[in-house]
C-alpha cells in the first residue's frame, strides 16, 4: 500500500481555503500513477489545465464544467465545499469516471456517493496537493481531512480497487437497494 499526501481544505479546482491565502493546489501525479488510467475529461481544471493530469480535454471555472456535457471517462476533483455532493452525483449519473473528494462519510452526499459508486477507496494518510505553478514533484501540505476515491464504471472501479492507495472496497449492493443501512 502506498501513502500519498494531499493539502489543506480546498474549493474549486483545489484552491486552498481555511484562513490561508487562496492558492491553486493540484492532485499529485502519484494518484494518477496508482490509477493507471487516462481520462477523456477533467471538468474542474484550472485555466490551461495541469500538465500531469492525464485528461484529453478539460473545462475550467470560466467554462462552468458542471453545466457542460460530460463524455467518456471523467477525472473529477471537484470544488471542495457545499457543492461537492452535486458534482459527485453528476459523475454517478454519468457512470464512467473517478472522483477524488474528502472522505465525508458522515454526510448525506458522502453516503449517497459511496452507495452509487462501483468502488470506494479510503485513502491511507493525508494526501499533499501540489501548489499551483510548482513542479509536479513538489509536495504541498497535508490535507485538512482524509480523502476517498470513488470509481464509477467497470474500468474505473477496477483501477480504484487495484490502486493500493488505501482501504478499497466494493459497496454492499443491499445498501444500494435500501438506500442506506438496514
Amino acid at each position: 500500500m502506498s501513502a500519498i499526501d494531499l493539502a489543506p481544505a480546498m474549493d474549486h479546482g483545489g484552491r486552498l481555503t481555511g484562513g490561508q491565502d487562496s492558492v491553486e493546489w493540484y492532485t499529485p501525479p502519484a494518484v494518477f500513477d496508482a490509477l493507471g488510467l487516462r481520462f477523456d475529461l477533467d471538468p474542474c481544471a484550472p485555466p490551461g489545465g495541469v500538465p500531469w493530469v492525464p485528461a484529453a480535454r478539460s473545462y475550467s471555472i470560466e467554462d462552468d464544467g458542471f453545466a457542460q456535457p460530460w463524455t467518456g471517462r471523467v477525472w473529477l476533483n471537484p470544488p471542495y465545499g457545499r457543492e461537492t455532493g452535486r458534482w459527485v452525483a453528476k459523475l454517478g449519473d454519468h457512470g464512467d469516471g473517478v472522483a477524488l473528494v474528502f472522505a465525508r462519510v458522515d454526510t448525506a452526499w458522502g453516503q449517497a456517493a459511496m452507495r452509487a459508486a462501483d468502488a470506494v477507496c479510503l485513502v491511507a494518510g493525508r494526501l499533499s496537493f501540489i501548489a499551483g505553478h510548482a513542479p509536479a514533484d513538489r509536495r504541498g501540505h497535508n490535507a485538512a481531512a482524509p480523502s476517498m476515491l470513488l470509481g464509477y464504471g467497470p474500468a474505473c472501479a477496477a483501477a480504484v480497487l487495484a490502486s493500493g492507495l488505501g482501504t478499497c472496497f466494493v459497496p454492499d449492493l443491499t445498501s444500494r437497494a435500501k438506500g442506506g443501512p438496514a
